[in-house]
């Protein structure tokens, strides 16, 4: 069983990775040299990897099927779901790539997804920043506007700051792609640091709405619910640390 798969109660196709060669084990290798394509977690590949094979799984597959929908705190309109296997037999023309490959079809994808992914991000970054702009200069208490406030015309401040060093961020990894043979390091900077981004601008544009930031009837609420999950999906954040700091080599 596969938990978490996003669009899983949807999608006719899938690649599954899976162990095709469990006799094959044993630590990763150190971050790879300048120029190295890695295999995915940012890591050369070790012997484990080799054991890993990437399949097409197509829904009618026999002992192949789709559970219940998952209930998310936010991401509603991007449906999550389980998948269970069940002795599934995959023909030999499913194989995606070669037999023990499935590690560099991995990493690869998983280095479009993080690099690619957020540009989506920085367009919610910018929203929420334009929607605090609008709320801080009409919003008035105490004789002012509250974006007259340094508590609130800070948090818009570094709403900017976050917004443009994103979007640089996502722009000089896209650039990487066709251009550098690994950009797993790029991937992971990037993705940890638009994930967290946002995150925190939901967080103060909830806070600079004050009441009406916790209510249903503005975005921002919304924002915030869906904000949460992008630390999680793709590699937590906790994991783009990890892979940061072995290629720093600690």
């Amino acid at each position: 069983t596969k938990m978490w798969i996003t669009n899983g109660p949807d999608a006719d196709t899938m690649v599954v990775y899976a162990k095709t060669d469990p006799g094959i084990d044993g630590p990763q290798a150190s971050p790879p040299s300048e120029g190295a394509r890695p295999s995915s977690g940012g890591r050369a590949a070790g012997g484990g990897a080799r054991a890993i094979t990437a399949f097409i799984v197509e829904k009618g597959m026999k002992g192949f099927s789709t559970a219940q929908k998952l209930d998310k705190l936010g991401m509603r309109g991007s449906h999550t779901g389980e998948m269970v296997f069940d002795n599934v037999e995959v023909p030999a023309e499913n194989v995606l790539g070669s037999v023990g490959g499935g590690a560099s079809v991995f990493g690869t994808a998983m280095d479009w997804e993080r690099s690619l992914l957020v540009a989506a991000h920085v367009g919610t970054i910018e929203r929420l920043l334009d929607t605090s702009i609008s709320y801080a200069r009409t919003r008035s208490q105490f004789g002012q506007t509250i974006g007259k406030f340094q508590a609130v015309s800070h948090k818009i401040a570094d709403m900017k700051v976050h917004l443009e060093a994103a979007r640089l961020l996502v722009y000089r990894t896209a650039s990487r792609l066709t251009t550098t043979r690994s950009i797993s390091l790029d991937a992971a900077v990037t993705k940890l640091f638009v994930s967290e981004s946002l995150v925190k601008t939901a967080l103060d544009a909830v806070q600079l709405h004050g009441g009406y930031g916790f209510m249903e009837e503005y975005e921002v609420e919304r924002a915030l619910r869906d904000a949460i999950g992008s630390t999680l999906y793709s590699g937590t954040s906790e994991m783009q640390r990890n892979i940061i700091a072995r290629w720093l080599g600690v």
